[in-house]
Order: C-alpha cells, then sequence, then structure tokens
C-alpha cells in the first residue's frame, strides 16, 4: 500500500488563499492537485494534521468545520483512510506545535500497518526526525501545494 500523510493548513489552503476567502477553509484547487496525485499513484490517504482531532475514528466529522473538508474531499471523491494517533496534549494544541509530535504519530501509525511499501508526508511543517523529513514534501504554506509539489510527490511513491 502507498500512503500519503497529510496535512490539512498550509497544504490544502494558505496563507495567500485567506486573504480572499474570508468565508472559506479549503482551497479547491489544492485540493484538485492532490486529487491528481491520488489518481497517478493510487496512494491512499491519513490525515495526520491538527484537523484528525475534529474527526471521528470511521473518519467522519464531528463539527461543521470539519465538515466543511470533508464535503470538499467529498466533492472530488477523496477518501481518507484513517487518522494518526494523537499525541499532542493541551500545551501542543494551544501553541499548534505540533510539528514536536508528528513524526512519532506517523511512526506508531506505520508500526501498525506493516502492509505499506512507500509512503510520503506532505506538510508545510520540518517533522524534526531525520527518517520521517526523508519522506517529506514540504510545502510552502504560503501558497499551498503547487503542480511543482505534486510531482515531487508524485516521484517519491510511485
Amino acid at each position: 500500500m502507498k500512503v500519503i500523510f497529510l496535512d490539512i493548513d498550509g497544504v490544502l489552503n494558505s496563507e495567500e488563499f485567506f486573504v480572499n476567502n474570508k468565508d472559506q477553509v479549503i482551497d479547491k484547487n489544492r485540493v484538485s492537485i492532490l486529487k491528481n496525485i491520488i489518481d497517478i499513484t493510487g496512494a491512499t490517504i491519513v490525515m495526520s494534521s491538527g484537523w484528525k482531532l475534529w474527526f471521528d475514528d470511521n473518519m467522519m466529522p464531528q463539527d461543521d468545520f470539519s465538515n466543511s473538508l470533508y464535503e470538499v474531499l467529498c466533492e472530488f471523491d477523496i477518501k481518507l483512510f484513517g487518522k494518526t494517533p494523537d499525541f499532542s496534549n493541551e500545551e501542543i494544541r494551544t501553541r499548534k506545535t505540533f510539528s514536536h509530535v508528528k513524526a512519532k504519530e506517523i511512526m506508531a501509525w506505520l508500526n501498525e500497518h506493516e502492509d505499506v511499501d512507500k509512503y510520503v508526508v506532505i506538510d508545510d511543517l520540518d517533522m524534526k526526525d531525520e527518517e520521517i523529513n526523508s519522506h517529506l514534501v514540504r510545502i510552502n504554506g504560503k501558497i499551498g501545494i503547487t503542480e511543482e509539489d505534486a510531482k515531487t510527490v508524485i516521484e517519491m511513491i510511485k
């Protein structure tokens, strides 16, 4: 199985997007790029974003905010396979310093799923872990995922 560990903020939205779209949380142009990656690679999506806190274990949204993401993903026929475990605490959630635990969460998920052949992490943050960073396509959070980023992801996981 090929897996993409997906962050949301800074990947499927961006600082640039929010300037002109104050009433939306997800940039459909960025989701379209993700859909293309999935179509080409056949990869499965595992949410590694803090957004996972608003999804249940069946990857169903638990509030209006997460439902907005879910609806856009459904519009593009993108299914969420699962999510990494949550190793954050109140301080991490308050300060939004998820990068301090993301690598451990990803490794824990991989240890539970031995059928993973290849994986890529798509995130706008450094993972603070050499092994995970070797699988990271780091996105510029000011603009979100680009076609160039997509080419890199496809090369890494195909």
